[in-house]
């Protein structure tokens, strides 16, 4: 498992994540504490709100895979 997350707080007291919270990751978290890779993992159920892999990661991993190919595939056209 990745280092947590480094968490400050902001001027309104909230915690502000700077790194992605996806295991391992050491990207700039943008979305939701998720680089943009992870988040879209987030979205599909890949990981969970925490960036761990989810009970059925290798299921969805297929159909996310298959997913990705098909956008790019729209993408070159």
């Amino acid at each position: 498992m990745g280092k947590p997350a480094k968490k400050e707080e902001s001027a309104s007291g909230a915690p502000v994540i700077d790194r992605c919270i996806g295991e391992a990751c050491k990207a700039q978290g943008e979305r939701f504490g998720f680089c943009a890779e992870h988040f879209d993992q987030y979205k599909f159920g890949l990981i969970n709100k925490k960036g761990l892999p989810v009970p059925d990661y290798e299921k969805k991993l297929g159909h996310y895979q298959a997913f990705k190919q098909k956008v790019a595939a729209h993408k070159v056209a």
